[in-house]
């Protein structure tokens, strides 16, 4: 595995090998580039206008996991058990890209349950694709 550490700007690769950290920094210099953090914000951004050019607004563009959870959600799969069963991803992994379809506006939670006071707290929430998206889509 590796990890980044940084300070200020700089940053540290953790987890490669020796003879692999000694060849990439040996290789960004052969580059031109002032330092490492240099040349991998450069790459950052690079990687950045590919992936606009290729799918315009980076915040809008769905990956295949998201489009499997939209798909489902559409398809009138609301419970997050429920989606994590059609998509096969982990309740961990799968509650992440929840809140960031949510936060996108891509989906919107309802909540469910808890019309008396003592059962308040089995309110549960369920999924929806927004109308805001279901009109771009169209």
């Amino acid at each position: 595995m590796v990890t980044t550490m940084s300070r200020g700007n700089s940053i540290r690769l953790k987890g490669l090998p020796k003879s692999i950290q000694t060849k990439f920094r040996r290789a960004v210099a052969l580059t031109g580039a002032r330092s490492q953090s240099a040349w991998l914000s450069t790459m950052i951004r690079k990687l950045i206008r590919e992936q606009e050019a290729k799918y315009g607004d980076l915040m809008a563009a769905l990956t295949p996991d998201e489009v499997d959870i939209v798909e489902v959600v559409q398809n009138g799969a609301n419970d997050p058990e429920h989606i994590a069963e059609e998509t096969l991803l982990s309740a961990g992994r799968l509650d992440l890209m929840l809140f960031d379809l949510v936060e996108r506006d891509i989906l919107e939670v309802r909540r469910q349950g808890g019309k008396t006071e003592a059962a308040r707290g089995a309110r549960r929430p369920l999924y929806f694709v927004s109308e805001k998206y279901q009109s771009k889509t169209e």
